[in-house]
C-alpha cells in the first residue's frame, strides 16, 4: 500500500490504483471484506479514482469504506471522519453539493471534537466545506471557511506547501465572486 500511495504523491493514479486494486485483493483474502485494514485501502483506491475523474467508482468505494469503519468504530469515530470527508467531496464533484456540504459538515464535526478546531487534520475540510457552500450560493460562508483553513495551514504548514497554495487559490476566487478584484489578485499572487 506505501508504494501505491507513493505512486499517487508523484501523479501517478493509474499505477496508483492499480496497485490498490492487487492490495485489496490480498486483504480481502486475508481479513475478510469488511475488516477496517480494507476501509483504510477502499479509501486509498476511491482517491485514486477521484485523481482519474471517476468521482462515481470513487463515491462507491468511499461509501464502502465508510460503512466499515462505522461498524468497527462507530458513528463518530475519528477514523470515520476520512471517508466520510472524501464521499463527501466525491458528491461535489458529482455536481451535489447540498450532499457535499451535509457530509462535509459531519466530518468536521468529528474532526474538530477530536482534534480541536484549529488542528491541521481540519484545514482541508474546512476549504471544501467552503467550496461546498460557494456551489450552494452562500459566497460569505464560502469565504469565511477557506480563510479559517488558510490561517491553519499557515501556522501548521511550511510556506508554499501545496494545501496552502490550493487554498489562496480557492479563496482568491471566493473574493474574485464576491467582487473584491484586488484582494482576488494579490491572493492568487501568493499562490504562484
Amino acid at each position: 500500500m506505501n508504494l501505491a500511495c507513493a505512486y499517487g504523491e508523484l501523479g501517478d493514479a493509474t499505477k496508483q490504483r492499480t496497485l490498490l486494486e492487487e492490495v485489496l485483493v490480498i486483504e480481502q483474502k486475508e481479513y475478510g471484506a469488511d475488516h477496517r485494514t480494507v476501509a483504510i485501502t477502499l479509501t486509498n483506491l476511491g482517491y485514486a479514482h477521484m485523481s482519474l475523474g471517476d468521482a462515481r467508482h470513487a463515491s462507491d468505494l468511499f461509501t464502502r469504506a465508510w460503512a466499515i469503519q462505522q461498524r468497527e468504530y462507530g458513528l463518530d469515530h475519528r477514523e470515520v471522519a476520512a471517508p466520510l470527508a472524501a464521499l463527501g467531496c466525491a458528491y461535489g464533484d458529482l455536481g451535489d453539493a447540498a450532499r457535499q456540504r451535509e457530509l462535509l459538515e459531519r466530518a468536521l464535526a468529528v474532526l474538530e471534537r477530536e482534534f480541536g478546531p484549529e488542528h491541521r487534520r481540519v484545514a482541508g475540510t474546512l476549504m471544501h466545506l467552503g467550496i461546498a457552500y460557494g456551489e450552494l450560493g452562500d459566497l460569505l460562508k464560502k469565504r469565511d471557511l477557506i480563510e479559517r483553513a488558510l490561517a491553519i495551514e499557515e501556522r501548521e504548514f511550511v510556506p508554499e506547501h501545496i494545501s496552502e497554495v490550493s487554498t489562496l487559490t480557492n479563496l482568491g476566487c471566493a473574493y474574485g465572486e464576491l467582487g473584491d478584484a484586488l484582494k482576488q489578485r494579490d491572493l492568487l499572487e501568493r499562490a504562484l
